[in-house]
């Protein structure tokens, strides 16, 4: 994948001078929809070549059972299956991204009486501050996650409740 220079930090909503250029907005987006597309290729290419090893690193100690890996390789070297999954898996990432610009946009707010928007802009040039990294926090939040979700019937992480 193409090494995309960006930055662009998520900020409390407070100045509405500050915006995300086109420039950006538009690397940022077509360097998303690269991912997308390489992402789904290779996960599903290894369904594919029965690689159930390489498949799962969400959450953090994710994994499948024996008898999901079984019903994986079942799936292996089946080229319609593979377009399939293609398409199913960036289908899911893209409606995961669109759910969180929703959330950016404010056109939709998370369940969180606390939530007071945010905001993507264009890092100032002169921005020396330390900051916490969302991408950082993203697999320690599932943990947050387990704990209020309301469908206990499946989970993805491997521990017994």
């Amino acid at each position: 994948m193409q090494n995309v220079k960006l930055k662009i930090c998520v900020w409390k909503a407070k100045n509405n001078k500050m915006k995300l250029s086109i420039k950006n907005r538009n690397a940022l987006l077509i360097s998303l929809q690269q991912s997308i597309e390489e992402l789904a290729d290779t996960k599903a290419s290894d369904i594919f070549e029965g690689k159930t090893n390489q498949l799962i690193n969400f959450p953090p100690n994710g994994g499948l059972t024996k008898l999901e890996e079984y019903a994986v390789k079942a799936l292996e070297g089946n080229e319609h299956l593979k377009s399939a999954l293609r398409k199913i898996l960036a289908s899911n990432s893209t409606d995961v991204l669109f759910d969180f610009f929703n959330n950016i946009d404010g056109t939709t707010d998370p369940d969180d009486e606390d939530w007071t928007g945010v905001m993507l802009v264009d890092t100032p040039e002169n921005n020396d501050e330390n900051r916490d990294f969302l991408h950082d926090e993203l697999y320690t939040s599932y943990w947050d996650w387990r704990k209020k979700r309301t469908n206990r019937t499946w989970r993805l992480d491997l521990l017994d409740d």
